[in-house]
């Protein structure tokens, strides 16, 4: 109830702040909106409850299996997403993200980001996307397909970095684009670096990268490589039974490639390889566990309306369990797209019946209000 009170409130105060009186026009202070609803529909050849009580065939420790979208067969809403944005003054911007799901209302982003820093500096602090690698800080209605390479899912969980923290970045003046960045954030965003038992108060991931983008002929490229550490505590959501406890790394490198063919048609491909490396506190209990998983996409955009897709993934431990993922979204406008996908996947065979999992996805998106452009 009270998360419903609060939603009221923030819609009120939102529509009431647009009407000025007298001579102060309110108007000019009210910061960007948008809204973005996210829908489905899903066709697996397996049920709700295996897919939920499945598990990796790996035989190297738990990836994770975790879906936080399209969860269900039949029709989904996945999420409405309320974002805001303003400038606060000469030397604050202001960014606010809020997540509504059917029985839920979360703030997945609020920060400032620092405008006039001397030496190339900027400062973001509150709760926001890390930067780590090529996908973390992208919001699911940017992705090239309707969900996450499994490694992200498996290392990261669904949420990806995001907790309160602070964040160091610094644009070197060097002929290309570089920058270099490095985070602190607070820990317990599930995946990885999920802390369940004993928390200890201050806890924190630390979290580094350096990113690069230059220009050959007619094609970008971004070239970087990425760094977290922190420790993890995982028990299981069922049974609270321990599963794992220890320090982690992972460590990241991604290669992105986009060459224009005019204003709207472009082929571009990209590819991140994740390295995690968990220590164990006790090697009686638990074991060191090493994993790694990557993707490939290459991703065609023909015209200003029509984009398709192709994904291959998997973990280098299986090397028989891969996933490929195919699709094709048409946008009626820049604020509405449609979008089919087709997956096969056998790096999470269903359990007992060694069963690949097939999944078709036809996903709407929306957009109204004032929502600004993404990065590359």
């Amino acid at each position: 109830m009270k998360k419903i009170v609060l939603s009221t409130a923030l819609c009120a105060t939102l529509a009431l702040a647009g009407e000025g009186g007298g001579s102060f026009d309110q108007s000019k202070f009210i910061p960007d909106i948008s809204l973005i609803v996210d829908t489905s529909f899903v066709h697996r050849n397996v049920s709700n409850s295996d897919l939920d009580n499945n598990a990796p065939t790996s035989n190297y420790g738990n990836y994770g299996t975790f879906k936080e979208f399209n969860r269900d067969n039949g029709f989904n809403l996945n999420y409405g997403e309320l974002a805001l944005h303003s400038n606060v003054d000469q030397a604050f911007v202001l960014d606010a993200v809020f997540h509504f799901s059917a029985g839920s209302v979360e703030i997945e982003e609020a920060y400032f980001t620092t405008k006039t820093l001397p030496y190339r500096l900027q400062i973001k602090g509150g709760k926001f996307k890390s930067d780590f690698g090529r996908l973390n800080s992208h919001h699911h209605h940017t992705w090239d397909f309707v969900d996450a390479p499994l490694v992200y899912n498996g290392f990261l969980s669904p949420e990806g970095l995001n907790a309160p923290g602070v964040q160091l970045q610094w644009l070197a003046p060097t002929p290309w684009y570089m920058r270099v960045g490095f985070e602190a954030m607070q820990k317990g965003n599930g995946g990885t670096f999920a802390n369940d038992f004993d928390k200890k108060d201050g806890e924190a991931l630390y979290i580094g990268y350096l990113k690069n983008s230059f220009d050959i002929k007619d094609a970008s490229v971004l070239l970087g490589v990425s760094y977290v550490n922190g420790l993890s505590n995982v028990k299981d959501a069922d049974t609270s039974t321990q599963l794992y406890k220890g320090s982690s790394e992972i460590y990241g490198a991604d290669l992105s490639v986009k060459n224009y063919f005019d204003s709207y048609s472009y082929i571009s491909w990209q590819s991140e390889f994740l390295y995690r490396n968990m220590k164990s506190d006790d090697k009686l209990l638990f074991d060191d566990k090493k994993q790694s998983g990557y993707y490939t996409q290459l991703v065609y955009q023909m015209d200003e309306s029509w984009k398709t897709g192709l994904r291959y993934e998997g973990f280098l431990q299986d090397s028989n369990g891969v996933k490929t993922t195919a699709d094709a979204s048409y946008k009626t406008s820049e604020f509405a797209q449609i979008r089919l996908q087709y997956s096969h996947d056998e790096a999470f065979k269903l359990r007992n019946e060694n069963k690949a999992i097939d999944e078709i996805i036809l996903q709407l998106t929306f957009t109204i209000g004032a929502h600004g452009a993404h990065s590359f």
